[in-house]
């Protein structure tokens, strides 16, 4: 069974804040480097998860496939 999680590349994160305005349940802003962290892992991927994804002027956000 394959699960997914969230992640926020910080190399690539400027710190635009964008994710967590549009998400505010899976982003955060991290108040030391000032750049989006992921908050809450979503249970699924929701259309504001999509959203936030596809906004990043930086494509800094991506979905990774774990396996169990």
């Amino acid at each position: 069974m394959s699960k997914f999680k969230v992640v926020v590349d910080q190399e690539k994160c400027i710190g635009c804040n964008t994710c967590p305005l549009i998400d505010p349940e899976t982003f955060e802003m991290d108040a030391t480097t000032y750049k989006a962290k992921v908050k809450a892992q979503p249970e699924t991927i929701t259309e504001n998860v999509k959203t936030a994804i596809s906004s990043c002027p930086v494509t800094a956000i991506s979905i990774v496939e774990e396996s169990n």
